[in-house]
């Protein structure tokens, strides 16, 4: 180290920071080794090696020193740290060919190249050009701790290690916490430490405690206890939710205690979704048995409906026709009359009503013989039930215009456009006044309003009533 007693202060003072800098950045490497996980006796031997080489350092910056120091003194110390040196060599070389043999890699034989710039017999070797190996020595170590820090943390992050596990267990949607049965925590992933000061408003410092809390203890405002199909959850105020379980986890003679919480936000919602349905479907399940129970006395006021209007217009029919003969000044035929009295029970038994048209027909035939004309035009619609109905309402006109207007003719216009519609016309004396809606007319009225359609009277200039119905493709 005689050469350097040459060297100015200030380039004394650059190698001692470079030194400086070497054992920094091997600390650093030595660090992130440290948390790698151990795979076998070669990562032992290669963490080892690493501390020779920061003993190597330290001897190169206690060389500098001791030339600075020498300087500054006044005096010229000799060469000194030997064993020290040849130590520090020996572990190294070593530890490196040991490392290269276990990891089958030639880069830590560098190190053992490295470190032989540091030995006495060196120095002497090569007299004056020492100072030029001693800085290339340094700046070997330099360029080699920088590389190997960004290796050894691209290692930590990419591969599997202490901080690489951690960092995945961190990611995990799921909260994790590992403790100790008396409550020591051994790891707690972001997720569990997020709830843990979502629900109660701390993380968790001791497990047994943050157990104890979600069990029964206070929860922070908009957080709250439900039952998710048997087991306690717990809804947060961002509207996820969350189950928690302890499981046990025996290791050797040891058990650790696991808490997971695990997002069941989409079961809730469903089992939300479905308990509405259920309700919905119960509250139909309750009006089903309600028109069920009601559904007799509806079929029986139908029946007496039916029946009801069934001998109004058997009667009406029957007495329009005497009426009419008694207003022309006709003797009733006994026959017809015995005729009418013999088949009226049996006409109010049977319900064998004829199609829409036969009805017609037969309404055309009745009244012709009283010298009452019933004129169709057009044709009854395609829809059965309208035609039926249709059928229906002109045997109440026709009854209705012969006994209360003394009508001598009836027309029927039928005919089809945006809907099916038909007029009646008779030639009977208008009524008076309003007219009020009696049994006949109310009859028609609901009988068309059932098929969506409508009626509407007219006085003047004559009596006449209107029907519409939508076609069926528009009722639907």
């Amino acid at each position: 180290m005689a050469e350097f007693y040459r060297f100015p202060q200030w380039v004394l003072t650059a190698l001692v920071m470079v030194a400086a800098a070497c054992i920094v950045l091997q600390t650093l490497s030595i660090s992130y080794g440290l948390r790698r996980l151990r795979t076998g006796w070669a990562r032992r031997v290669e963490n080892a090696m690493e501390c020779a080489v920061l003993a190597v350092l330290f001897l190169f910056a206690a060389l500098l020193a001791q030339v600075q120091y020498a300087l500054y003194g006044g005096f010229l110390d000799p060469t000194a740290y030997g064993p020290a040196r040849e130590t520090a060599f020996l572990l190294a070389a070593v530890l490196g060919t040991a490392t290269a043999v276990g990891t089958e890699l030639i880069w830590p034989f560098f190190v053992v190249g490295g470190a032989a710039v540091l030995l006495p017999i060196t120095e002497r070797i090569t007299g004056p050009a020492y100072p030029l190996f001693f800085l290339a020595g340094i700046l070997f170590f330099l360029l080699r701790g920088v590389h190997l820090c960004l290796l050894r943390r691209r290692e930590l992050y990419t591969q599997i290690s202490s901080i690489s596990v951690k960092e995945a267990i961190d990611a995990l949607h799921t909260g994790l916490l590992f403790f100790r049965p008396r409550g020591d925590i051994l790891l707690c992933n972001r997720r569990m430490d997020l709830l843990a000061r979502q629900i109660t408003g701390q993380s968790p410092q001791n497990g047994n405690v943050f157990q104890q809390l979600l069990e029964g203890g206070p929860l922070r405002n908009g957080c709250a206890r439900e039952i998710l199909g048997g087991q306690r959850v717990f809804r947060l105020p961002n509207g996820t939710v969350w189950s928690v379980a302890t499981h046990e986890i025996p290791m050797g003679r040891r058990a650790f205690l696991l808490l997971t919480a695990d997002d069941v936000t989409e079961r809730w919602d469903a089992m939300t979704l479905l308990a509405r349905q259920n309700e919905a479907l119960e509250q139909r399940g309750r009006e089903l048995r309600h028109t069920i129970e009601q559904l007799q006395t509806i079929c029986e006021a139908e029946e007496i409906a039916r029946s009801k209007g069934r001998v109004h217009d058997l009667l009406g029919q029957r007495i329009s026709l005497l009426l009419r003969a008694l207003r022309d000044g006709q003797q009733p035929d006994e026959a017809l009359l015995l005729e009418f009295a013999r088949n009226l029970p049996t006409a109010l038994r049977e319900d064998r009503t004829p199609g829409p048209a036969r009805r017609l027909e037969l309404l055309r035939e009745t009244f012709r013989g009283m010298e009452v004309s019933v004129e169709l035009q057009g044709v009854l619609p395609e829809d059965e039930a309208v035609a039926d109905s249709f059928a229906e309402i002109a045997v109440e006109c026709v009854t209705n215009a012969v006994r209360h207007g003394y009508a001598t003719r009836v027309q029927f216009h039928l005919f089809e456009n945006d809907c099916w519609r038909m007029t009646i016309t008779d030639n009977g004396i208008p009524p008076a006044g309003p007219v009020r809606e009696g049994g006949g007319i109310g009859g028609m009225r609901r009988r068309i309003q059932r098929l969506g359609g409508t009626l509407e009277l007219f006085t003047v200039p004559r009596f006449r009533i209107e029907l519409s119905v939508p076609k069926e493709a528009e009722r639907t």
